[in-house]
C-alpha cells in the first residue's frame, strides 16, 4: 500500500481572512469543514475544484492557475498551490457571486 502524502500546509491571504470574518458562524463552519478536505485531499470529490478562468497565481510553485472549490451549494473559496512546495495559499471566500468577482 502506498504512503499516506502528509496533509499540506495552508496559507491564509489577508482577503481571506477579512471575507471569512464576515461570514455568518454556519458558513464559517462550511467553510472550515471544506479546508479540511482540501487539506487532505485536494481532489475530494465534493469539493467541485476547478480551475478558475480570468485569474493568475500570484505564486510560482503551482504554475499560473487558481483553482475554485465548493463549501456549499452558494459558497465558495479559491486556492492555489504555493507560496512554498507541499503548502496552500487560500485567497478568498464568500458567497458565489463575490468570491469569483475578486479572486
Amino acid at each position: 500500500m502506498p504512503a499516506k502524502v502528509p496533509p499540506f500546509e495552508l496559507h491564509f491571504e489577508i482577503i481571506f481572512l477579512e471575507n471569512y470574518a464576515q461570514l455568518k458562524p454556519s458558513e464559517q463552519k462550511a467553510i472550515d469543514k471544506a479546508i479540511g478536505f482540501l487539506k487532505n485531499n485536494p481532489r475530494h470529490p465534493s469539493l467541485n475544484v476547478h480551475k478558475a478562468k480570468q485569474a493568475k497565481a500570484k505564486y510560482p510553485i503551482g504554475g499560473d492557475d487558481v483553482f475554485i472549490a465548493y463549501a456549499s451549494k452558494g459558497l465558495r473559496f479559491t486556492f492555489e498551490f504555493g507560496p512554498k512546495p507541499g503548502m496552500l495559499a487560500l485567497r478568498n471566500c464568500g458567497l458565489h457571486e463575490t468570491c469569483e468577482r475578486r479572486i
